[in-house]
């Protein structure tokens, strides 16, 4: 055998060899297949299956919470700030000088009036008291002794005029007015409340002099407290005596005092171009003279459907409102009109007694699944 024949032997050999490999290669890959392609029949089957057990409508509810759409008047709210002030305030004053020797009160104390509060030295000024007791008992003594001398009978009136001589030449007249000026001075040294009420700003100590009509402390009724603030002058001429409004601390803005409109001052200021605007407290439990306060006026205006500024949404430029029907949330075209920042007034699309969703309604569609978490 030529060298050529064995190389075409070699050739055939290796080319059936190959052949036989590929087609237990081409087997196995399609072996593969056919298990791949049952194995997603099987899942799709099942996937259909499942699916079939959990329509649509199981779909968990969104929870929302509502309000029912009511008619009433829009409130036209006037936004200021003011401060607490006693209706009811006086001052205790000493009316003489001396010096502190007792406070029978301290701040915030509720006191009756009358009450003492402080007490000053007063050894001179009861000395003097007594001195002008014992001139005066001298002097109605012998005023007795002069009277007694004249005839009990005859004209009453010269009898009368004889005792105002008597009680003159005798100095009783004189006795009687310095006893009470010694009284007077004597009693001066007690200084007592001149109303009911709370006490504020005493700073006196025993021991601290005190002059002459200096103030001792302030007395308020705390039943009795209202509230001043400054209003626009365009707003002012909406505002009328009785007009409800809110008042709410600084510190605590989520306490709020009822309060009315009690005077509207008819003069508006040159430099602030404002006008000033007493509201009384229905209640001012809490509050100090002084304070700092938020006041929103609440000025009525025409009566519409009202709901809350958070029940608006805003699709394709158009305003919606939700309203929950059934279970299921409802799509509403609606027109708005005023707003006042909490509340906005719906002139139509929807009607009175409806309830409105005001959560969770920026993601719902027409006829979505609802519960209600919370309505009022």
């Amino acid at each position: 055998m030529t060298l050529l024949e064995k190389a075409d032997l070699i050739r055939d050999y290796f080319l059936r060899s190959l052949f036989k490999h590929k087609c237990v290669l081409m087997n196995k890959v399609l072996m593969n297949l056919m298990v791949l392609v049952v194995l997603v029949g099987c899942t799709t089957k099942s996937d259909v299956n499942r699916d079939s057990n959990n329509p649509k409508t199981e779909i968990p509810p969104t929870e929302v919470k509502t309000v029912k759409a009511e008619i009433r008047p829009f409130e036209y709210l006037i936004n200021t700030s003011g401060i607490v002030w006693a209706s009811v305030e006086a001052i205790a004053q000493s009316k003489s000088a001396g010096t502190v020797i007792d406070v029978r009160v301290k701040n915030n104390t509720n006191v009756k009036a009358g009450q003492l509060l402080v007490e000053l030295d007063h050894e001179f000024q009861q000395l003097q008291l007594e001195k002008a007791t014992v001139n005066l008992k001298e002097k109605q003594i012998s005023f007795e002794d002069q009277i007694m001398g004249y005839s009990q009978g005859g004209d009453s009136v010269r009898m009368q005029g004889a005792k105002d001589n008597i009680r003159i030449s005798s100095g009783l007249a004189v006795a009687e007015i310095a006893y009470k000026e010694a009284k007077l001075e004597f009693q001066n040294t007690f200084i007592r409340a001149p109303i009911s009420g709370i006490v504020s700003d005493l700073t006196l100590q025993p021991g601290n002099p005190v002059a002459t009509d200096q103030v001792i402390c302030k007395i308020h009724d705390p039943t009795r407290m209202n509230v001043e603030c400054l209003v626009l002058e365009e707003d002012a001429s909406k505002i009328k005596k009785g007009i409800k409004a809110d008042v709410n601390l600084l510190a605590h803005n989520e306490t709020t005092f009822d309060a009315v409109v009690d005077e509207i001052n008819p003069r508006v200021d040159e430099n602030t171009k404002q006008v000033r605007v007493k509201l009384k407290l229905n209640n001012s439990q809490g509050l100090f003279p002084g304070m700092h306060v938020q006041v929103t006026i609440k000025v009525p205006y025409k009566s519409h459907i009202i709901v809350p500024k958070e029940a608006i949404v805003v699709r394709s430029g158009k305003t919606v409102v939700f309203t929950m029907k059934g279970n299921l949330a409802k799509w509403n075209y609606v027109t708005t009109g005023n707003e006042n920042g909490k509340e906005v007034e719906i002139l139509e699309g929807i009607q009175e007694g409806d309830s409105v969703i005001i959560t969770n309604n920026l993601q719902l569609a027409h006829d979505a699944p609802v519960a209600t978490a919370f309505s009022k």
